[in-house]
């Protein structure tokens, strides 16, 4: 009899915590898929999450035709905010599917923002599952902005967009982790995508072009706009690059296959052999930076164009260079090969390598094959 009891409780209580649950139930979600952070007017952090309204269309499915809520609120810190944020949505928060995280740029150039960003990184699920952008302007009308443009879900529209940026070379591939990380580092600094919010309601228009023509313009439904770099420096913003400065930073990254450049009024696709070559010469007590870069083109390219053609990359990359050296700003990767001249850690902080980075003369390398000439 006794046996028989304890099986009836195991039945009845494996049937209560079942499916019944209603607070587990995804309509009683509020999944949020971008999180913006901003300074509010009081001083206070203001976090504002976007929102889909799930129920309308299949079951477990965002539903369709714009249908996201935007909530706000303030707190004195990164917890209180949070909290606060929690009370103001009216089910249970959950940031598991949270696919971007966008920060004002008044808070990320202001000091202190990197032990910021380090206790957002504590916050469970936004450490790996976010990209990291930087928005001109407020972060949360930008979050209130955003609609599905192709397709049916923001959060699938998010990662296929932010995907094909990156693979243009737009926009670095700022993931949250690697600013956490980045920002910590007695390395390198991290790059975060830079985006903003064109104003009115028409199409948005933007006048930079895949080959970063300045009299050509882009029309498009998105008022947000995705197009260069926020660079930082010990984890604080410092500067910016644009959508053609970006795609070199990537190119020395090594993080796109194909370039379009323009050279003397002709436009050129060109695409990479292999990952660029970085190194550093730290003799006679300063620091030289060498890049080596090696791309083929299937335009019909002769071999004097192809010498002029050189010459203007290597002269567009080493700008590039200066311009992050001009503001302190290290997201290449030379900090990964001067540490291999050091014993140890303290040898290599002692070294004073920002300081010799800011100072380093810079040489750069390219080597462009035709196909069609070969």
């Amino acid at each position: 009899m006794l046996i028989r009891s304890l099986i009836a409780l195991i039945v009845l209580s494996s049937l209560t915590l079942g499916g019944c649950h209603v607070s587990g139930e995804l309509e009683n979600q509020a999944y949020v898929l971008v999180l913006g952070i901003d300074r509010a007017a009081d001083g206070q952090l203001l976090l504002t999450a976007r929102v889909p309204q799930i129920g309308k269309g299949k079951p477990g499915e965002e539903s369709g035709g714009g249908d996201y809520l935007a909530f706000s609120a303030n707190g004195a810190d990164w917890p209180h905010a949070l909290d606060a944020l929690e009370r103001a949505t009216p089910r249970q928060m959950n940031l598991s599917h949270i696919g971007m995280i966008v920060v004002s740029e008044a808070l990320a150039k202001e000091e202190g923002f990197g032990e910021l960003i380090a206790r957002i990184a504590k916050t469970p699920h936004l450490y790996t599952t976010a990209r990291f952008a930087v928005c001109a302007g407020q972060a949360s009308e930008f979050i209130g902005a955003m609609k599905t443009v192709i397709g049916t879900r923001l959060s699938s529209e998010i990662s296929a967009m932010l995907d094909h940026y990156v693979r243009q070379g737009f926009v670095p591939d700022g993931i949250f982790a690697d600013a956490c990380y980045l920002s910590r580092s007695i390395y390198g600094d991290p790059a975060a995508i830079l985006c903003l919010l064109m104003p009115g309601e028409a199409p948005a228009v933007s006048m930079i072009d895949p080959i970063g023509s300045p009299d050509a313009g882009i029309q498009s439904p998105m008022r947000q706009r995705y197009e260069g770099a926020a660079l930082f420096r010990q984890g604080r913003m410092v500067g910016t690059l644009d959508a053609g400065q970006t795609r070199l930073l990537n190119l020395i990254r090594g993080s796109i296959e194909a370039l379009p450049f323009e050279c003397d009024g002709k436009a050129f696709t060109l695409t990479t052999e292999g990952r660029p070559h970085l190194s550093v010469d730290l003799e006679d007590g300063g620091a030289a930076l060498s890049l080596r870069v090696r791309l083929t083109t299937l335009d019909d390219v002769c071999a004097e164009d192809a010498r002029r053609l050189e010459a203007r990359l290597a002269s567009s990359l080493i700008d590039v260079i200066r311009e992050c050296q001009r503001l302190g700003a290290e997201p290449f990767g030379f900090s990964e090969a001067a540490a291999g001249h050091f014993a140890t850690v303290p040898d290599w902080l002692a070294s004073d390598w920002r300081e010799q980075y800011r100072r380093a003369n810079v040489t750069v390398q390219v080597e462009i094959h035709s196909v069609e000439a070969q």
